[in-house]
């Protein structure tokens, strides 16, 4: 079963709050002077029931709305940001690779270092994550091994400290 929108949610419980707002009008007309007053109870509730539903409808829409839009851009950053991350240790495998000192072509450890300022520079990098970046691409430019791990140490902290971080929500009224 797939999830249901927000916009259907909202009025499916709008809609039965009006129901049930009106028939407990009705019921009490009913109760109290009788079949004309529970009528007239009824769709007096019914009518302003519907223009709050129509009112409630558009704001809780635009609160959802400007939530969601908050929500993707940091869902954003955090997944460039853990790009950012992988680009990095790409870079890294090319300086320091494993396969000995001529496993990887200059050509290619070039794209790669290319590759991983590029993608480092990018505006969208949240602050802390580019920061941490530019200190593990100049130790790995220096060919220092042992600078560059504590660095990449930094930079998967700075990453997982941004994935962290709650979204703030702006405020639904």
């Amino acid at each position: 079963m797939s999830s249901m929108m927000p916009a259907r949610v909202l009025l499916l419980v709008t809609s039965g709050t009006a129901c049930l707002a009106t028939a407990a009008s009705a019921l009490v007309g009913l109760f109290v002077e009788g079949p004309l007053t529970a009528l007239i109870l009824g769709i007096g509730t019914a009518t302003g029931s519907i223009i709050g539903a129509f009112l409630v409808r558009r704001r809780a829409m635009a609160a959802h709305a400007r939530a969601r839009a908050a929500v993707m851009a940091h869902g954003y950053a955090e997944g460039i940001a853990q790009y950012v991350l992988l680009i990095v240790c790409n870079y890294e495998a090319a300086v320091f690779p494993r396969s000995g000192p001529h496993g990887v072509t200059p050509e290619e450890r070039a794209a790669r270092r290319a590759d991983a300022y590029r993608i480092a520079a990018e505006e969208e990098v949240p602050h802390q994550v580019r920061e941490a970046a530019a200190h593990v691409l100049a130790a790995l430019d220096d060919g220092d091994h042992s600078r560059s791990v504590a660095a990449q140490a930094a930079l998967i902290i700075a990453v997982h400290a941004h994935a962290k971080q709650l979204v703030p929500l702006p405020p639904g009224r």
